[in-house]
């Protein structure tokens, strides 16, 4: 299903948009989920950075969030540093 705008698109504007997608593609998606309720609010790519300001859908809860608090560590630092406990 294609957009389907009243207005052209401005060719230049056009431009960003592919070369945002191009670059988009070599980036991973990570999820945001609100803290409370744990409801899917939004997916954000591997080099988003700052505060977000969000408003759960379902519970409604309003959060302004961090988005350096909310990744995931990496596993194979966990396991390394695990291995490493256990051998000493």
């Amino acid at each position: 299903m294609q957009n389907e705008c009243k207005r052209p698109i401005p060719p230049d504007v056009k431009r960003k948009l592919l070369q945002s997608r191009i670059e988009a593609d070599e980036l991973s998606q990570r999820e945001i989920r609100c803290p409370h309720c744990g409801f899917l609010i939004q997916k954000v790519y591997s080099d988003a950075t700052g505060h977000l300001s969000i408003k759960c859908q379902k519970c409604k809860s309003v959060s302004v969030l961090n988005l350096a608090y909310f990744r995931k560590a990496k596993i194979r630092i966990r396991k390394r540093n695990y291995i490493r406990k256990i051998k000493y």
